[in-house]
């Protein structure tokens, strides 16, 4: 079986495998349930829905894939690159809006159980309080930990946390965030892909997906798009350093200066200060009466 070098956190990879192979999508879905304990579902049909955009506020809320189980379950799979602010109460936001789908005249037992599953790139949870890969989230008591409702879930998968160590001893779930990861080798995806039917068929599906010249562009322009925003962000992180660097220094001399005009020797100012010697020197020159 070719595997092929991808970027499988790509939005327009992920959406085009999962979003037209319902039974893919559902052995990733079933992978994190069984992984928690929750009830599993036998089936899933993809919504394809924008929620309209706040009139208040603006906020624009684009699901990745949304799809509903025969039992009224509703899965809201999401994938993250990218550390955003909020993202944790983002996430309920997205839930909320999908659990408050109550028709006028319809009890409150009509609401389903609401799942969102928040594959991440990134560390969302400090590792020392998190060191779990997976983080599950509801509703419960602060002092009994009894569970208010089994309606809602907030899951999220932190691929950087997860670390391959054999595959034969891996569970469903951990073979999915291999094949997500990065860091798996060819030769690791390829044992994967023997135990584990669904992933080999995702594989096949990226085969043909690359086939085709308008999904390769678009893979390609994702890509892109990442790779500028990376540069972009680095770019304002190394100008917000410098510039606070540059804020440190004048305020540095600014003390230098003042030690020197009260009469301070170089010695005793190198021992206080984090300033080059040269330019120590130069201060004093231009400071001295």
């Amino acid at each position: 079986m070719q595997i092929l070098n991808l970027n499988r956190m790509n939005d327009a990879l992920f959406k085009n495998i999962f979003a037209q192979n319902s039974d893919i999508t559902l052995s990733l879905i079933n992978s994190v349930f069984e992984f928690q304990g929750t009830e599993l579902i036998t089936d899933i049909e993809f919504i394809d829905r924008n929620l309209d955009i706040e009139e208040e506020g603006g906020k624009e809320s684009r699901l990745d894939l949304l799809g509903r189980a025969s039992d009224g379950t509703v899965v809201n799979l999401e994938i993250q690159v990218a550390k955003q602010e909020y993202m944790g109460r983002r996430s309920l936001y997205y839930w909320s809006r999908l659990y408050n789908e109550l028709k006028s005249g319809e009890e409150y037992t009509e609401l389903k159980r609401t799942v969102t599953i928040n594959i991440l790139d990134i560390n969302l949870f400090e590792k020392k309080k998190y060191p779990s890969y997976h983080s599950c989230f509801g509703v419960y008591d602060l002092k009994t930990g009894n569970q208010l409702t089994t309606d809602c879930e907030l899951h999220f998968l932190e691929l950087p946390k997860w670390h391959l160590k054999t595959v034969k001893e891996t569970n469903r779930l951990e073979r999915w965030l291999s094949y997500f990861s990065k860091k798996t080798t060819v030769a690791e995806l390829e044992e994967i892909a023997m135990l584990e039917p669904a992933i080999q068929k995702a594989f096949k599906a990226e085969t043909i997906f690359t086939q085709d010249e308008i999904n390769r562009r678009r893979y390609e322009l994702r890509e892109k798009n990442q790779r500028d925003r990376i540069a972009q962000i680095n770019y304002a992180v190394k100008q917000a350093v410098t510039a606070e660097r540059e804020k440190y220094s004048q305020e540095e001399e600014k003390r230098v200066v003042n030690w020197i005009k009260k009469g301070k020797s170089f010695d005793d100012i190198m021992d206080f200060t984090s300033l080059a010697p040269e330019r120590v020197k130069q201060l004093f020159a231009e400071n001295l009466p």
